[in-house]
């Protein structure tokens, strides 16, 4: 037997594991520091802190889609916005000044490119995933 005692060792430092991730994080952290996703329920309901874990959510859908009906929900929300980007930036209001008119146009295509940026990404992944996994099994 040892002739350390318990009071030698060295004391273990208390973490929280990321259920997303599995990285360490500090006991009172209500998000992982590596992957951003809600480690408390807190986080989930707290009204900014709802914010954070929706991004989250929206995160682990682009980058590791597991399943078809995920994007096909992802083009759906998002298809649905590039169609609103594409309408407001083609609206035409002669009634506007050009500052209203480049306003609507610049916010047309913010919303085309990141809706667009987001579906590409997601059935990339998904497909990426998925070769991946047929490799694997074969």
């Amino acid at each position: 037997m040892s002739s350390e005692s318990h009071s030698d060792l060295p004391e273990a430092k208390e973490t929280q594991l990321c259920v997303s991730c599995m990285a360490p994080n500090e006991p009172s952290a209500h998000f992982c520091a590596k992957c951003g996703a809600p480690l408390t329920s807190y986080a989930s309901t707290g009204p900014f802190e709802s914010l954070f874990a929706e991004g989250s959510v929206y995160r682990s859908a682009v980058e590791r889609p597991q399943k078809p009906i995920v994007v096909f929900g992802v083009w759906l929300i998002f298809g649905t916005m590039t169609v609103a980007g594409i309408l407001i930036a083609s609206l035409n209001l002669s009634d506007m000044d050009i500052w209203g008119r480049m306003i609507g146009v610049l916010i047309g295509v913010a919303l085309v490119t990141v809706s667009a940026t987001m579906i590409w990404k997601t059935t990339r992944n998904y497909l990426a995933r998925k070769k991946t996994d047929e490799r694997h099994d074969s």
